[in-house]
C-alpha cells in the first residue's frame, strides 16, 4: 500500500534509519539540492529496469511536487515493496517546510558524461551481440537489463551505471573490460588523473576508474573505486572463477559476500571469488577508497 505523507513526517520516517530515500527527478534537478541521504534514480531508469535499482523492503519516494513519485511508489508495488511512501508536495514542499537540502558539489550528469566512453561502449555492446545472434529483446531478458536502456546504450546514450554494464558483461560471458575496449596496440600508456574517466552511479555515490588499458585483453583488471560516505553497491555474481583481490586506500568498508560480512580499515586487503552476490558497503560519514584487482579463469571476445 502507498502512503502519501508531508514533509515533516518524512522527516520523522527518515530520521528512523530504515528507509531507503530515492529521488526520482533527472540529474539536472538533483544538482540544485536534494535531500541528504537520498538517492538518485530517475523514474524512466526505474520504469525500464526497476531490478536495477535494487529498492529496499521500505521505500520513500521523492520527486518535485509529488506527481512522479506517487508513479515510481506504483511500480514498487507492483514489484512487491512491502512499505512505500510517497513524498507529498515533493523537494519543493520540503524545501517550503524548511527542512534541509543537500547540493551535490558536482552534478551527476556532468559527472558521468562522457561521449568518448559511451561509443566506446555502444560500438563494443552492439559487436558482442550481434557476434552471438542475439536480438536486444534476447539480451534484456539474458541479462535483466530493459531492452530500452540496451538500445539507448547501443546508440551511444551516457552509461547508465556500472552495475549495468556488470549485468551485461556477465550475460555475454565477457569480462567488464571488453565493453570499454578500443582498438589500440601495447604501447606504453599513462592514466592522468587529471584526465580519468570513471563510470559512475546516477547519483555518484559510487565510480569506477579503469587503471589499465581494456585493448590489451588482459585476464586481469585494475580499478580504482569510490564509495561515498554510507553509500552501499550490490553487485551480481560474476563468471565462475572471477577472483577480486581489493585493498582499502582510503577510509572504512564492509564488504559482504553471500552471507558472510568483512570489516576493513585503511591498508586492510581481501582476496575472494566474486561469482557470488556481494556488496561494498561504507559504514563511515568519510570517503572510501579502493584499488582492486579482477582475474578471471579465462575467456575468449570471440
Amino acid at each position: 500500500m502507498v502512503r502519501s505523507i508531508a514533509a515533516r513526517e518524512a522527516q520523522k520516517v527518515i530520521a528512523n534509519g530504515d528507509v531507503d530515500v530515492v529521488d526520482v527527478r533527472e540529474p539536472h534537478e538533483w544538482a540544485t539540492g536534494h535531500i541528504p541521504g537520498a538517492r538518485l534514480v530517475p523514474l524512466a531508469r526505474l520504469r525500464d529496469d526497476p531490478d536495477a535499482a535494487k529498492l529496499g523492503s521500505k521505500v520513500l519516494f521523492v520527486c518535485e511536487q509529488g506527481g512522479r513519485s506517487m508513479k515510481a511508489a506504483e511500480i514498487a508495488e507492483a514489484r512487491g515493496v512491502k512499505e512505500i511512501f510517497s513524498l507529498n508536495g515533493g523537494t519543493s514542499g520540503w524545501r517550503d517546510a524548511g527542512l534541509p537540502i543537500e547540493t551535490p558539489e558536482t552534478p551527476p550528469a556532468e559527472e558521468g558524461a562522457n561521449p568518448e566512453l559511451d561509443a566506446v561502449v555502444a560500438a563494443n555492446l552492439k559487436e558482442l551481440r550481434t557476434k552471438r545472434g542475439l536480438t536486444l529483446d534476447q539480451l534484456a531478458g539474458l541479462s535483466g537489463v530493459g531492452r530500452q536502456t540496451l538500445g539507448q546504450l547501443e546508440l551511444a546514450r551516457p552509461v547508465s551505471s556500472v552495475g549495468t554494464l556488470w549485468k551485461i558483461a556477465v550475460a555475454l560471458e565477457v569480462p567488464f573490460s571488453a565493453l570499454l575496449a578500443r582498438p589500440g596496440t601495447n604501447q606504453t600508456r599513462v592514466f592522468r588523473a587529471a584526465s580519468a574517466k570513471r563510470i559512475a552511479d546516477a547519483d555518484g555515490r559510487f565510480s569506477s576508474r579503469a587503471l589499465f588499458s581494456p585493448d590489451d585483453k588482459n585476464t586481469f583488471e585494475l580499478y580504482e573505486l569510490f564509495l561515498a560516505p554510507h553509500g552501499r553497491e550490490d553487485a551480481e555474481p560474476h563468471a565462475p572463477g572471477t577472483r577480486e583481490n581489493l585493498v582499502v586506500t582510503h577510509g572504512r568498508l564492509v564488504l559482504e559476500i553471500g552471507k558472510e560480512r568483512y570489516e576493513l580499515a585503511r591498508g586492510d586487503a581481501i582476496a575472494f571469488t566474486a561469482d557470488v552476490p556481494h556488496a561494498y558497503v561504507n559504514p563511515a560519514s568519510e570517503e572510501c577508497w579502493m584499488n582492486l584487482v579482477m582475474t578471471y579463469p579465462g575467456y575468449s571476445s570471440a
